[in-house]
């Protein structure tokens, strides 16, 4: 089995892992995820007096069975950070990033995704990320991240490789039923920095219980 076939098996067993979630559980967990999150926001996204502009969260918006990040983005309005959110190009295969201020800032988009509305100010800038939190099926303790099979966060990361720019920060909000022994790692797929659960962190060498 090559590494497209094994990711392809991974996650249609990490589908069903997360669907198997309850409402009521998901609720919960993505609850105390989004407590700690909001924790560890505090620290990354202080404002630098060096840089004139707001601390900057680049965000994804959850649906179906994903975590519920939304108490994150409602948390971010009212500290005065700045909420970029991806608009998908199928075209292109490409997120463009705009930012939002609030839920009257989004509509139905690619695939059932809420996406920013057309008179959002478009973010084209990538060097004004200082957190990403991005989405994935599951996840493992080498940080290592299997995405959805579409390439879109894999190739936005690679804008950082081409052009030597530093990365934002890569945080991850998942489920501790979506940690696996091993997510197969390709050659353009990116690792995050930090991966946050219901039960734990996990990063930069270091593991903590929550």
């Amino acid at each position: 089995m090559n590494i497209k076939e094994k990711k392809i098996e991974l996650r249609r067993q990490a589908e069903a892992v997360r669907a198997a979630i309850t409402e009521e559980g998901r609720r919960q967990k993505s609850n105390k995820i989004c407590e700690t999150l909001l924790g560890r926001l505090e620290d990354l996204l202080r404002p630098d007096p060096s840089v004139r502009r707001k601390p900057t969260l680049f965000t994804y918006m959850p649906v179906k069975t994903e975590v519920d990040v939304t108490p994150v983005l409602e948390a971010c309005w009212k500290r005065s950070w700045r909420v970029v959110v991806p608009k998908v190009v199928p075209a292109y295969k490409q997120l463009k990033l705009f930012e939002i201020r609030s839920y009257e800032d989004l509509e139905q988009g690619t695939w059932g995704i809420p996406e920013p509305v057309a008179k959002a100010p478009q973010l084209y800038d990538i060097r004004q990320l200082d957190v990403a939190l991005v989405p994935g099926l599951a996840f493992d303790l080498k940080m290592g991240r299997l995405g959805y099979g579409g390439g879109f966060y894999d190739r936005f990361m690679q804008q950082y490789v081409r052009t030597g720019l530093p990365k934002p920060y890569i945080i991850a909000a998942a489920f501790d039923e979506q940690v696996i022994d091993e997510v197969p790692m390709g050659l353009f797929d990116f690792r995050i920095d930090e991966l946050v659960t219901d039960l734990r962190v996990v990063g930069r060498g270091a593991e903590t219980n929550v």
